[in-house]
């Protein structure tokens, strides 16, 4: 028997593995970075979390959010200083003309009243984009996260806390 030949032939089967092999890394290489993640639905779920850890600790509204009487001290003025929040943005895409967020918090009681003036800060022009977003055809309008939960105060009043959280970013994010 010819070892040689053998061995010939198996070098050619490798060679034509290594080049399949090779091309279908260079495929999911090329498929995975050739568009952008979208990323705003995630940080808009970030910054609804970070908010709803702001308000409420542990199931119970924090001391700063609400007094004895019953009374909501968060205010449009007060807010993202009380939650340490920064709306401030890279300067890419002439970002710092027009902020990319936007946050809305309602307070209800247990019967659905609103007991509160809402809280927002930043860019109230992004609330348009939320009544649309569910069309595929509006993919590169600002996305929306709308969270809700429920909390105690001090005297076990229950209280629904609503947050939307928007993000703007379309220009780097969609393409």
């Amino acid at each position: 028997m010819n070892k040689k030949a053998t061995d010939k032939i198996i070098s050619v089967y490798w060679f034509a593995i290594l080049i399949i092999v090779a091309g279908g890394i260079f495929a999911m290489v090329y498929a995975f970075y050739s568009n952008p993640y979208d990323s705003r639905e995630l940080e808009a779920n970030i910054l609804a979390n970070n908010i709803a850890n702001c308000l409420s600790y542990k199931g119970s509204l924090r001391e700063k959010i609400i007094n004895d009487e019953g009374k909501i001290l968060l205010n449009k003025d007060n807010f993202l200083k009380l939650c340490n929040l920064n709306f401030n943005v890279e300067d890419e895409y002439n970002w710092k003309e027009k902020e990319q967020y936007y946050i809305q918090i309602s307070f209800y009681n247990v019967q659905q009243q609103l007991i509160s003036e809402e809280v927002f800060a930043g860019n109230t022009g992004l609330i348009s984009s939320c009544e649309i977003q569910e069309d595929n055809e509006y993919e590169k309008l600002a996305k929306c996260i709308e969270r809700r939960f429920y909390t105690l105060d001090k005297n076990q009043n229950q209280y629904l806390i609503k947050i939307l959280s928007v993000v703007r970013k379309t220009e780097k994010n969609v393409k």
